[in-house]
């Protein structure tokens, strides 16, 4: 293989670790409702199109190292949402629980006299708070959530 070809090659490669990362770890036929690139993994909520099925994943390079699914539990909801608004800004959270953790995934706009400030990510509880995992990439929670999740009434999860 000549260089021209060993650098396409590694160009091709880079630029599909790019889409990959982009497009979180949805499959095909999902909807993207939340995607959270971390340092170290993408955790990402994807909708079915087809049944409306939750399933949140979390992984490295499309390997996937957790995934929790309300497939089978549409009578016993797994993931609820709630927000709250504020003065020029807002928050919203989608709240799920596997074993003794719970997980926040939130996105919260600030007004600011500078403008906006935006942030989102994961905030993992186990009887306390133990983690506040800070999205790298501009994550929100996708409008379909507030339509079709589960409401429950909010409370503040200390997300900073």
């Amino acid at each position: 293989m000549g260089k021209p070809r060993v650098i396409a090659a590694l160009i091709i490669n880079l630029a599909a670790a790019t889409v990959a990362h982009a497009e979180g770890m949805c499959k095909s036929g999902e909807l993207t409702i939340f995607n959270c690139a971390l340092s170290k993994s993408i955790s990402s909520l994807c909708q079915s199109s087809d049944k409306g099925v939750l399933t949140y994943r979390n992984g490295i390079d499309r390997e996937v190292r957790f995934e929790l699914s309300n497939k089978g539990n549409q009578n016993s909801p797994v993931f609820f949402f709630s927000n709250t608004p504020y003065a020029g800004g807002g928050e919203a959270h989608i709240r799920f629980s596997n074993q003794e953790y719970t997980y926040y995934l939130y996105d919260k706009t600030i007004k600011t006299d500078e403008g906006p400030t935006f942030s989102a990510g994961i905030v993992i509880y186990k009887k306390n708070k133990i983690s506040n995992l800070v999205c790298s990439n501009d994550a929100s929670i996708h409008e379909e959530a507030y339509q079709s999740m589960t409401k429950e009434a909010y409370r503040s999860i200390g997300a900073k």
